[in-house]
């Protein structure tokens, strides 16, 4: 199985998004104890906090652990569905006139793309969730007022990240053009 990780991308690259999710986690249980009995659950557009809960392990533990959950979704879909297939036109959702269409290589290129992609997604949204469990756990201690507009760099990085994994994944799922003869 190392041998298809690595033919898309380095396994070890998936320490980035996992050392991101152990920092939010080890970062909440340091500060756990000196959180005060109300801390801030929801934030607004201006990156202050809205909304308040009392607090509990969950209050205090969910964003790690949405990151946690996050992150091993979106691995064993990566690796299990998409990496592991023998066959990349088993995980191309596309009618089989339009993968005999583009070929094989083309669609092993469709795989290799998507499977990088969800990497990059999977490490931007481990990023976000811990400066997010960071932000929580400072603003609940008094340290900062609020997220700042890092938050909004966030949001617009996955936004763009996206859009542009769905532009380029239609990109290779068109056909090139025949060529056509002129008699």
């Amino acid at each position: 199985m190392w041998k298809k990780i690595s033919r898309i991308y380095p396994p070890w690259l998936e320490l980035i998004p996992l050392a991101l999710i152990v920092f939010s986690i080890i970062y909440t249980n340091q500060y756990y104890l000196d959180l005060p009995p109300i801390i801030p659950k929801h934030f607004g557009a201006s990156g202050m906090p809205d909304a308040w809960s009392s607090k509990s392990l969950l209050s205090v533990y969910i964003i790690p652990l949405i990151g946690l959950g996050t992150y091993l979704l979106m691995l064993i879909i990566n690796v299990f569905v998409i990496i592991r297939a023998d066959n990349p036109r088993s995980v191309v959702n596309l009618s089989d006139q339009e993968k005999d269409a583009l070929g094989p290589e083309r669609l092993e290129a469709i795989r290799t793309f998507t499977a990088r992609g969800l990497w990059f997604l999977n490490t931007q949204i481990a990023a976000l969730l811990a400066y997010l469990a960071y932000g929580s756990i400072n603003i609940a201690l008094g340290h900062q007022t609020g997220l700042g507009w890092i938050m909004w760099v966030f949001f617009a990085v996955i936004m763009g990240s996206s859009l542009g994994l769905v532009i380029k994944t239609l990109q290779l799922s068109t056909p090139p053009p025949r060529n056509k003869r002129n008699n």
